[in-house]
């Protein structure tokens, strides 16, 4: 069981961080095309028809959190999702 005082302000602030991105929908749809495959911004913004500053702002926001990691391939950074407490909760949300 979860004992709330031995839980940091810290930490409390990480997961509220976590559930803001999780409960947007373009960043959620990120997560899931990165959870089955390596992307670039080009292709997550082909695939969500959304503009290219947005999903680099998303992605930026997500690789800070931990949540995406990334390589370098060429001039181009491949992401993919990478934290396997977003792999669990999205496995539960769309199962």
């Amino acid at each position: 069981m979860i004992s709330f005082e031995e839980i940091t302000e810290r930490e409390l602030l990480k997961k509220s961080e976590l559930l803001k991105v999780l409960g947007h929908p373009e960043r959620l749809a990120i997560l899931l095309l990165t959870y089955k495959e390596e992307m670039c911004v080009r292709e997550l913004t082909e695939a969500l028809q959304i503009s290219q500053p947005r999903v680099s702002q998303y992605v930026g926001l997500m690789k800070k959190l931990g949540i995406l990691s990334f390589r370098k391939d060429g001039t181009k950074v491949i992401y993919r999702l990478s934290n396997s407490v977003v792999k669990e909760i999205l496995n539960i949300l769309f199962v």
